[in-house]
């Protein structure tokens, strides 16, 4: 099977802008996540949302280029995904266990 991605260059031109006016609008929504503190320890999960936003807009184009992607990005992203929350919960209990052990002191 061969995969096509059809030169409409007012479709490719609207989903490009489409996804400008994403990444602009997500920038600031993870800005003021970050602000707050929502975002410690979970921005794998944060980039993996935006990276699929992206491949919704490749969708649009070409669903097989998008579905070819979305598992190349599973391949590499979820090892990824699942090692950056490990190292943060691990790093989350060692603080909690050093103040516990300055309060017992």
């Amino acid at each position: 099977m061969i995969c096509e991605i059809r030169l409409d260059y007012g479709v490719i031109t609207a989903v490009l802008l489409g996804l400008l006016l994403f990444g602009i609008g997500y920038n600031a929504l993870v800005a003021w996540l970050e602000r707050r503190g929502y975002t410690e320890g979970y921005l794998s999960l944060i980039v993996a949302l935006g990276v699929a936003m992206t491949l919704a807009g490749v969708a649009v184009l070409s669903i097989q280029a998008a579905l070819l992607a979305l598992g190349a990005f599973c391949a590499t992203g979820t090892p990824m995904i699942i090692g950056s929350i490990t190292r943060y919960l691990k790093a989350r209990d060692e603080a909690k266990r050093v103040m516990l052990d300055e309060v017992k002191q």
